[in-house]
């Protein structure tokens, strides 16, 4: 009996397996593609891989060093004109140093005004005191040398006394010499010399207090063009690293938007300057527009940006080349991103003549 069931799955297996291979060998019919491909409308035509990017190209907005940012004044979509603040960095360590450096500026202004108004009325007589006090030292010196004199010839006096009040007279003299070179110091004013160095240190904190005020400027970032604001990266209260990983801030010009192309080196030679062009927008809609060449930029360099197909060849150099959009407007075309990647087919000649 168990002969039996055996002989009896056996068959039953290769009746199966004659199904399936059977069957297997059915051909299945291909699904329809999820979106209409890519068509080149040029009897003989380039295809590239564009990237959209507005006219300013896509500018990345950072700060000039790092530090806590205090306010953001600027969000995605706002259209903020050439000047106008975007973002603020804390800036009271740089408002002390300001506070320290006009506390200087003033000292300074003080000094200079003080020389330039020099001397005081009040200066004068002190020193004109000291001149009359020194001259009557001197003049009581020669009257007791004079009289001292008188008595040496009465035998009344040593001579070693007339030698002693000599020396007193010379003294009396320098006084008397130095007392008047200060009161002529003193009336003709400030030196020259002194009143340059006031000033130029008056100068130097002038310098400082500017320097200041310049680096507190530098804290508020402000839009170098007319744009809008593309993307935003940074919030209040972050730190803002020297070289942060993404731009706080990125602005453009999307006014006119251009396409920048990269053409397979491989196909440079059937370029030729103000080509016709369409670039395609990727997705279910067969979405075409025109486009107009600005220029080729007379540089290969290796392919960077990539689309992650796998047909894509990366290992190559690539020539760039600007479209400028066409004015679109009502004509049911999707609307354009800076950063979309479309699909780029430049007219190209039979020959390969520029």
């Amino acid at each position: 009996m168990l002969k039996y069931l055996v002989i009896a799955i056996s068959a039953v297996g290769l009746l199966a397996g004659i199904y399936v291979v059977s069957t297997a060998a059915e051909k299945i019919p291909n699904p329809p593609p999820d979106q209409p491909p890519a068509t080149n409308p040029y009897p003989r035509g380039i295809a590239a891989l564009g990237f959209v990017e507005p006219a300013s190209k896509a500018i990345a907005i950072g700060a000039p060093e790092p530090g806590l940012v205090a306010e953001v004044l600027a969000d995605v979509n706002d259209a903020v004109k050439k000047g106008q603040p975007l973002m603020r960095l804390d800036d009271r360590a740089i408002r002390a140093e300001l506070v320290t450096a006009e506390a200087s500026l003033l000292a300074s202004r003080a000094s200079v005004t003080r020389l330039e108004n020099a001397p005081r009325a009040e200066d004068i007589p002190p020193v004109e005191a000291r001149v009359a006090e020194a001259r009557s030292r001197l003049e009581q010196i020669i009257d007791k040398l004079e009289r001292l004199t008188d008595a040496v010839e009465r035998n009344a006096a040593s001579p070693d006394e007339i030698q002693q009040w000599t020396y007193d007279r010379r003294t009396a003299e320098a006084s008397v010499l130095a007392a008047e070179a200060e009161l002529a110091r003193v009336r003709a004013g400030t030196w020259e010399q002194d009143l340059l160095v006031a000033r130029a240190d008056m100068a130097r904190h002038e310098a400082l207090v500017r320097a200041a005020q310049i680096r507190l400027e530098r804290l508020t970032i402000t839009a170098p063009v007319d744009g809008v604001i593309l993307r935003r990266n940074i919030e209040s209260g972050a730190y803002l690293a020297a070289s942060p990983p993404e731009p706080p801030l990125v602005l453009g010009d999307i006014a006119t938007l251009r396409v920048r192309a990269q053409v397979n080196e491989e196909d440079t030679p059937l370029l030729r300057p103000g080509a016709p062009a369409t670039a395609r927008v990727r997705g279910p809609i067969d979405a075409r527009f025109d486009l107009r060449m600005v220029r080729i930029e007379p540089f290969a360099r290796p392919k960077q940006q990539i689309t992650g197909a796998s047909t894509e060849l990366i290992d190559t150099r690539v020539v760039d080349v600007v479209f400028e959009v066409a004015a679109r407007e009502g004509d049911g075309t999707p609307r354009l991103y800076p950063g979309m990647a479309v699909d780029v087919f430049i007219e190209a000649t039979d020959d390969g003549s520029k």
